[in-house]
Parts: structure tokens; C-alpha cells; sequence
């Protein structure tokens, strides 16, 4: 069996007689292949996305098109939960979105919910979220079939799916040093910085430390945003950003999290 009949047999075991799943749904390619993945399998499916300030609006479009992309029906729901900005961050934000997710399923005569977690996921020790899910009776088909995230792009590819090569993505709070608070000013910020170097690279991060926006992107980027350094400095100063620097280290996910300790 290929993963992707093991994966809509797994969709199809844990969706039981009802035949209906919902999907917690952001539009990127871990969820969109569930999704994907539910309706090739014969389900009624249900695609749940959070609207939250903590997510861009790029993000929210996207979602939606990829879910009229599928076929799938789509309910957006209004979230305005802001955690505290410590190590755990994820794992009560995640705790607040599985609550809306199984609330607006149930809601819907959905009583299975799926996400997009992967077996890198489950395996990374810096995902607290994934904890959460899990607490709150959310399934994770792909890390069920072993799907990593080589995986899921490969498939999502063979499938057909546009956001096949979409950049993973996370949260704006997660672009905010931990221990500082988190304020729609700053998510605003951080949003409007990255909205705008996207024209220079595809997979962009703006973290921020205090009053200073700290560029992550490819490596190979780099020369698109020294030759253009003084147009972005002045674009992110009148954003709200007093100093601007470029890491030499380049994008790498969760970067935020170098030199801190797991959460047990």
C-alpha cells in the first residue's frame, strides 16, 4: 500500500461510519493534502480555519482559495485569543484554536477532526502545540501514516495541488522575542516588514527584538536585499522599526528557539 491509500485509509478508519471529517484548515500544504486527502477517500468534508490577528491576511486568502481549489466547504471563525508570550506560547494558543475547531465542527455535525500535523512534528521537541492537539482529541492522519514533510510535498505535488511549493509558515506571534508581550501594533508590524520583503524572497521571517526587525531569509536571497538595503531599511523604519539587520545565518525555522531549553 502507497502512503497515500495508507493515508486515506486511516482518514476513512478514523472518520468511521459517518463518513464526515473536518479539517482544521490554514491553506498550507500539510492541512490542504488532509483535506485533499478526506475527499478523495469519500468523505463529506469541512474545512475550519481560525481568523485571527495572529495570522496574515496573505494567509487568510490563501486558505480560502486553496479550499475552493479542493472543493471543499469552508467555515471561517473569528479568534481573538492572544497568549502570554512565554516557551509555551503554542501550546495554550493551540489548546484555544482545537477548542474553536471542535466547538465549530460539532457545531456543524462534524464530530472528527483532523490537522495537519506530521511525523517531524511529533518528533520535534519544540512543538508543544502538538501536545495540545492531541489533549484535545484532534487526530493527526499524517504523522499516522508516517508522512514527513518531504512526504507531504511530494504527494501534495503528485496530487496536484498548488500550494505543493508553498514556504511553510507559523504564526506572527512566533516572530516575537519570547517574554515580550505580544500587541496587535507589534503583530501589525511584523506582518506589514514581511508583507513587503516577499517581493524579494520567497521564504521571509521578520523577528522581532524590541525595536529591532532581524531579516531572515534564503541564503541565496541575500544580494536581492543588500542591493535594495536602503529601501529596506526606510520601508521597515516606517513601519516602526528603529534598527534593521540581515541574519548571516539565514531562514531557518525556529530560530526563535536556539539556545532555549524544551518545555517538559
Amino acid at each position: 500500500m502507497g502512503k497515500y491509500s495508507e493515508l486515506m485509509a486511516i482518514i476513512r478508519r478514523e472518520a468511521g461510519v459517518g463518513g464526515r471529517m473536518a479539517v482544521a484548515f490554514s491553506g498550507g500544504v500539510d492541512s490542504s493534502l488532509v483535506a485533499k486527502a478526506a475527499v478523495d477517500a469519500g468523505l463529506e468534508v469541512l474545512a475550519v480555519t481560525v481568523d485571527s490577528p495572529l495570522f496574515s491576511r496573505a494567509d487568510m486568502e490563501n486558505a480560502s482559495a486553496v479550499a475552493r481549489e479542493i472543493g471543499v466547504n469552508q467555515i471561517v471563525v473569528n479568534g481573538n485569543y492572544i497568549p502570554e508570550n512565554t516557551t509555551m506560547r503554542c501550546y495554550h494558543c493551540r489548546k484555544n484554536m482545537a477548542h474553536l475547531w471542535r466547538k465549530s465542527a460539532m457545531q456543524e455535525g462534524f464530530h472528527v477532526v483532523a490537522d495537519g500535523i506530521t511525523a517531524d512534528d511529533v518528533e520535534d521537541a519544540f512543538r508543544p502545540g502538538v501536545r495540545a492537539s492531541t489533549e484535545e482529541n484532534i487526530i493527526h492522519p499524517l504523522s499516522s501514516a508516517g508522512f514527513r514533510r518531504r512526504d507531504v510535498v511530494r504527494v501534495a505535488k503528485e496530487k496536484g495541488l498548488g500550494v505543493w511549493n508553498r514556504p511553510p509558515n507559523s504564526c506572527l506571534a512566533s516572530r516575537i522575542s519570547y517574554g515580550e508581550e505580544i500587541t496587535l501594533k507589534k503583530l501589525g508590524m511584523v506582518e506589514g516588514a514581511e508583507e513587503f520583503l516577499h517581493g524579494m524572497s520567497g521564504t521571509v521571517r521578520v523577528r522581532m527584538h524590541g525595536d529591532i526587525a532581524r531579516i531572515e531569509i534564503m541564503p541565496d536571497d541575500f544580494g536581492k536585499i543588500l542591493e535594495r538595503r536602503g529601501e529596506v531599511v526606510d520601508a521597515l523604519k516606517k513601519i516602526g522599526f528603529v534598527h534593521v539587520v540581515l541574519d548571516m545565518a539565514g531562514y531557518r525555522s525556529g530560530s526563535m528557539n536556539e539556545g532555549i531549553m524544551p518545555s517538559p
